[in-house]
């Protein structure tokens, strides 16, 4: 799992710490769900990069 207090600390400006409480956990939830997603999409699925209607 990623090191989330590390990145709050490190990112510009930083998370204030008393927020990481609330913070922390919502972003290993979502990164628990990103990582079941991540393993069933195929590696040759195209990434979207889009509205389809933009042309």
């Amino acid at each position: 799992m990623t090191n989330w207090k590390a990145l709050a600390a490190a990112a510009e400006p930083p998370v204030p710490e008393n927020l990481l409480p609330d913070v922390i956990p919502a972003l290993e939830e979502l990164e628990a769900a990103l990582r079941v997603l991540e393993r069933d999409i195929a590696p040759e699925t195209l990434l979207w990069n889009g509205r389809e209607d933009e042309e």
